[in-house]
């Protein structure tokens, strides 16, 4: 779910160069974001009991996470995050579980004995829905 958030800062949605993002892409933004929050806002759980958990952990983990990358400025960057945010939704809108599913190979599988390119080549696999993850503010 994690991606950029929008906010009043007027500097917001400018590159470094000074100029603004592409309309297009911040308008994106808000709609990805807004869209999660309805979701969030919606959500009911399979468990009724844990229904209001389970919406307050999206609203949690939206917020976290776009404000966590809301200092992105490269359009590839912005646009990776925005797949991440739509596969996450899209995962938890079908399994009915607002948690990050599960990566098939735990982190630590791979040993460094099986050398730098083999590790390269698990961290370029893991799932673009859980990148997050691994910079995910605690």
């Amino acid at each position: 779910m994690g991606t950029l958030k929008t906010t009043r800062n007027p500097d917001f949605h400018k590159h470094n160069t000074g100029t603004p993002m592409a309309e297009g892409l911040r308008r994106q933004v808000v709609s990805v974001y807004r869209h999660i929050l309805r979701a969030g806002r919606r959500w009911e759980a399979l468990e009724p009991a844990h229904t209001q958990e389970e919406r307050q952990y999206i609203l949690t983990e939206a917020q976290a996470l776009f404000r966590a990358n809301q200092h992105l400025t490269d359009p590839a960057a912005i646009r990776e995050r925005l797949v991440e945010a739509e596969s996450r939704l899209e995962i938890a809108l079908h399994y009915r579980t607002p948690y990050p599913r599960p990566v098939n190979m735990p982190p630590l599988t791979i040993t460094k004995s099986w050398g730098k390119r083999n590790l390269q080549k698990q961290k370029r696999a893991r799932p673009v829905y859980v990148k997050s993850l691994d910079t995910e503010p605690t």
